[in-house]
């Protein structure tokens, strides 16, 4: 049984996403919403539905139990260039065999939910730490989207792409050559570890507005802004940058 008090399970034994409890809404507009998922050792959620297409991110790590619930389809996943082959192998055994899978900080993953809804609940290990907490960054509106584009991006290697999203992994310093000019963008930047400055300005305007993020923050370009990326010297820090296709 589980912290909510569930008993038996039947096919209507579920809510969504949008109301399971762990599932706490921190952003929301109409093309994206972003929740953070807070896993508890020992603890699971309620069986829960996602139906739209939806970045994982792993803002702090452990082991965890998905179920999916009986007579239901399973998660579809899709893997960023940044998981090798030889994790993607052991995650498939460990859960094979064990039932559980080790996500590390800092990963990210992809649900195709979008026309193949997955109803199911999430434990976290008793051997888990600390709780684990996921960023869920959930498509509304995918497609056709304006904006100015994805310039400054041509020498930046793309860790991931779709027909929704283009997503960028950065590391600084390292990157910060290969970003001399602003990027204009329609979509959000994640802070994975470290800290970040981006210096936001509109095209032609000389003054920019300082955006100070922390690890876990996030901020959300509307397509009318250009980003310019800094951090604080001998600092390393990494970054998603997900651009809306």
């Amino acid at each position: 049984m589980s912290k909510h008090g569930k008993g038996t399970t039947s096919a209507r034994d579920w809510v969504e996403v949008a109301v399971e409890p762990d599932h706490e809404e921190i952003f929301k507009n109409e093309l994206i919403r972003v929740y953070v998922a807070v896993i508890r050792p020992g603890e699971e959620t309620l069986y829960h539905r996602h139906h739209k297409d939806t970045l994982y991110v792993v803002l702090e790590g452990g082991k965890n139990y998905s179920t999916t619930l009986p007579g239901t389809k399973s998660t579809k996943y899709a893997f960023p260039k940044s998981i090798g082959l030889m994790r993607k192998i052991k995650w498939g055994l460990t859960r094979l065999i064990l039932g559980w899978t080790d996500l590390p900080k800092s990963v990210y993953l992809l649900m195709h939910n979008d026309g193949n809804p997955v109803i199911h609940k999430v434990r976290g290990s008793e051997d888990n730490p600390s709780d684990m907490r996921l960023m869920g960054i959930e498509f509304l509106n995918p497609g056709g989207r304006g904006g100015c584009g994805s310039a400054g991006t041509q020498s930046l290697k793309v860790d991931y792409e779709d027909n929704t999203v283009r997503v960028f992994r950065l590391k600084f310093p390292s990157d910060l050559h290969h970003m001399k000019e602003a990027l204009c963008f329609m979509g959000i930047v994640i802070v994975l570890r470290g800290d970040i400055r981006i210096e936001a300005s509109f095209p032609g305007d000389s003054e920019r507005m300082p955006h100070d993020l922390n690890e876990g923050d996030l901020v959300w370009n509307d397509g009318g802004r250009e980003f310019t990326f800094a951090i604080p010297v001998r600092t390393e820090a990494e970054a998603l940058v997900v651009l809306m296709k």
